[in-house]
């Protein structure tokens, strides 16, 4: 059989698939946090809840991930250096975001109310690791690869190492708060660590893995078609196992959040495999849109960080604004009319950095 692999980089650029992919995991991460924060706990047992919740899940931020790692391999800005100054930026505009999101919005409302566990809890929200400070860790484990100039092999040993720490780890606490926080950046010490390193790093690997082997692809369709046979073939058997033998993976049960937010080993695999198994599956999916530009969800991927910030401010003040709970039609629209929001805002300030980036270099000229 002829490799469909070739030494040099053959697939380069933009891919339809994964910008639609990550588009596409906008709309449910928007979706699922609208549906978290207004719904109210416990949530309906219904059919809605149970669709929201799966699509806030597998192809949301575990394709989030995987995208970061394939996106790694097809930046021109992928230097050691280059990352790590990316890491410390993401790190700290994810800790200016939770404080505008809901340090500030909470601390309004408690001067508005007087209720003082309304700014405290704004604190601890404050204080919570989100996907964004994840994503800094990522830039900066990837700074590292690229610095010590380590091979697959080492990488992925490192990685397991990682998880391995986390398997140990578990959710050990200090019952210090403040250390908590701290060590909650890397494993899942409390309830407000939701994206710990040690239980999603898997994804970024996994996915500067498949990334090399994507841009050294001279078939695009057979590599798909392998991808999709073998992530289907592993996936079955897989979810089967773990729901009959109840090995928490963070899909069934009453815990099923904490238990998808602290992942081991088998969990970070079964999620891996699903999201590529979903971006196989959209790649043949758009083969019959060959027509269709996708220009709206291309821009979302392109803008995905800039949406992410502004949803959240959004999100942030609506909360102390709304008391839920609410209806999924109103969820639904809630989401849409939230989307386009942050779409067209974060569109605008690209416009306007971009204009004065321009206007500064002319001056400096």
């Amino acid at each position: 059989m002829e490799s469909i692999f070739v030494a040099h980089k053959v697939n380069t650029g933009r891919q339809l698939e994964l910008d639609v992919a990550r588009g596409l995991a906008i709309v449910f991460m928007v979706l699922v946090h609208v549906f978290e924060l207004f719904v109210g706990h416990p949530f309906p047992n219904t059919v809605s809840t149970y669709i929201i919740s799966f699509l806030g899940a597998p192809p949301a931020a575990p394709v989030f991930m995987l995208l970061l790692g394939i996106g790694i391999v097809y930046s021109k800005r992928a230097s050691a250096a280059l990352l790590f100054k990316r890491g410390i930026v993401t790190l700290v505009l994810a800790y200016i975001l939770a404080l505008l999101r809901d340090a500030v919005p909470s601390y309004i409302s408690y001067l508005v109310k007087g209720d003082f566990e309304i700014f405290w809890d704004g604190v601890l929200e404050t204080l919570g690791v989100d996907i964004l400070q994840f994503a800094g860790l990522a830039f900066l484990f990837f700074s590292l690869v690229k610095k010590l100039k380590l091979e697959t092999w080492q990488m992925v040993s490192l990685m397991l190492v990682f998880c391995l720490m986390g398997a140990i780890l578990g959710d050990t606490s200090s019952g210090v708060l403040w250390l908590d926080a701290l060590g909650g950046l890397l494993w899942g010490t409390w309830e407000r660590s939701w994206f710990p390193f040690v239980s999603w790093i898997f994804f970024p690997v996994a996915g500067y893995i498949f990334g090399t082997f994507l841009i050294h692809c001279s078939d695009k369709t057979q590599l798909y078609k392998r991808v999709l046979t073998i992530s289907l073939l592993s996936l079955i058997p897989l979810v089967i196992i773990s729901y009959n033998y109840g090995i928490e993976i963070g899909a069934f049960g009453i815990l099923y959040q904490q238990q998808y937010y602290h992942q081991n080993l088998f969990g970070n695999i079964i999620f891996t495999l699903f999201s590529l198994f979903w971006i196989s599956l959209l790649y043949f999916l758009l083969l019959f849109f060959e027509n269709c530009s996708f220009n709206t969800l291309k821009r979302w991927s392109g803008n995905v960080t800039q949406i992410y910030v502004v949803h959240w401010l959004i999100l942030g003040v609506l909360c102390q604004i709304i008391e839920g709970p609410i209806n999924i039609l109103t969820v639904v629209i809630m989401s849409a009319v939230i989307l386009l929001v942050s779409d067209f805002i974060a569109a605008y300030y690209l416009k306007c950095k971009a204009n004065y980036l321009q206007k500064k270099e002319g001056v400096s000229l």
